[in-house]
């Protein structure tokens, strides 16, 4: 018989106990009065008061009791009426339950102990409470568990039980503003680079003298009429990118921006017509679109996480044939050790990487209040990426000498090298 974990024991344990601390506390208070001082010494005040808690208490934990039991009968696990779903968006999930609106004093509410991370909502409306869902991350799960809770009003009787059903569930990573801007689309261009051993089909930069067989198309007719010569222009000779693109998601603290930025590539295109795509957690090459999606959603796991972040680029350059072909890595806006693993990596399988950094907003150093704001005010926690931290990742990339871009998804602003010498030389 499998163990349960000892907090999940507990839970469980306590879920089953109809009467919370406040009810058991007042529950002995009223016996005692009424026992002491009502029977003891007379007291018709006390007999009346410790009476009433007593029944109070008695009908709260019994109205619960039955309540739980009615509705335990009737949850129902249909599944999910979707199988995926989008980080930050308030989703209906077609669950109900009724609302026990004949029964004014008891209350139901529920909430999802598992997959973590999954905020529920509980919408009122009739004879039924309908939920909806918004979860803080991305993530992929086969299985949701619910436990529901049934409390009086007072707070003097509760019951709570768990639900567990199967219910296959990705949720991608919310893409912010970066659905209308144009991703790593200068890193996996089709651009030429100027080399004197490459092909003619760069642009046409070089001019040479007309000779039998070239274009008129391509005759200097502004340069003729000043000096009678016939000159054409060249395509210079370059070497273009492979027209295959592969790309690589890191899992590491402070990622949802990168795999945002991954998912609007994917989805958006800017990869180009042929690419393949992999991520930690999933190291095996991919070149659909639903794994590739899959695949960003299945990074954000918990135990994906535990194994270390770039773990599996080494492999996914060896499968996806990344020797002499550029690599696009998805990355969190922060140092950690996913730089030296992807550095390593490359230099195993000789590919180059290409970085595309993720951020949600840029926090400036402030300095720190006072000691007595400190004390009366509680300020809010700051989502965002620390310029410092933005910096030292900047300056660690540079010194390698690897191509970075950076992409804000509150904004929805890009950032290339040299938008970003500024910032690399700061802090």
């Amino acid at each position: 018989m499998p163990r349960l974990p000892l907090g999940r024991l507990l839970r469980r344990s306590t879920g089953a106990v109809p009467l919370t601390a406040r009810g058991a506390l007042i529950a002995l208070l009223a016996g005692f009065a009424f026992r002491v001082y009502g029977y003891g010494v007379l007291d018709l005040v006390a007999f009346a008061l410790g009476g009433a808690g007593i029944v109070l208490v008695g009908l709260c934990a019994l109205s619960v009791v039955a309540a739980a039991l009615w509705l335990r009968r009737r949850v129902e696990t249909r599944g999910l009426t979707f199988g995926t779903l989008e980080a930050g968006a308030l989703t209906s999930t077609g669950f109900s339950m009724p609302s026990l609106a004949h029964l004014p004093l008891i209350q139901l509410r529920w909430e999802w102990s598992a997959p973590p991370g999954i905020a529920c909502n509980i919408r009122g409306g009739g004879e039924r409470l309908r939920e909806e869902i918004t979860a803080a991350a991305r993530g992929e799960t086969s299985r949701i568990e619910r436990r529901f809770t049934v409390e009086d009003a007072f707070g003097l009787a509760r019951v709570s039980w768990s639900r567990s059903e199967r219910a296959p569930l990705v949720i991608l990573p919310d893409t912010g503003r970066l659905r209308s801007n144009a991703v790593v689309r200068s890193l996996a261009g089709a651009e030429g680079y100027s080399h004197p051993s490459g092909a003619p089909e760069g642009d046409r930069m070089e001019i040479r003298r007309y000779a039998p067989g070239d274009s008129v198309r391509h005759i200097l007719w502004k340069s003729y009429a000043r000096t009678r010569q016939l000159n054409v222009r060249l395509q210079e000779r370059s070497v273009e990118r492979s027209r295959r693109t592969i790309a690589y998601l890191v899992s590491a603290p402070g990622d949802e921006a990168a795999a945002a930025a991954a998912r609007v590539a994917l989805e958006g295109g800017a990869l180009g017509e042929e690419w393949t795509f992999g991520a930690d957690g999933t190291p095996e090459p991919t070149d659909g679109l639903e794994s590739a999606l899959r695949a960003i959603a299945r990074s954000g796991a918990p135990d994906v996480r535990e194994v270390g972040p770039a773990a599996g680029l080494a492999a996914f350059l060896t499968e996806a044939g990344g020797g002499g072909i550029d690599c696009v890595v998805f990355a969190p806006a922060r140092l950690g050790s996913w730089i030296g693993t992807a550095a390593a990596a490359a230099r195993e399988t000789n590919t180059g990487l290409s970085f595309v950094l993720g951020t949600d907003g840029v926090l400036q150093e402030a300095a720190d209040p006072p000691l007595w704001e400190r004390l009366l005010y509680t300020r809010d926690a700051e989502s965002g990426t620390p310029a410092g931290a933005l910096s030292a990742v900047l300056r660690e990339l540079g010194a390698r000498g690897t191509p970075v871009q950076v992409v804000d998804r509150p904004s929805g602003r890009s950032s290339l090298d040299r938008e970003l010498d500024t910032l690399r030389l700061s802090a």
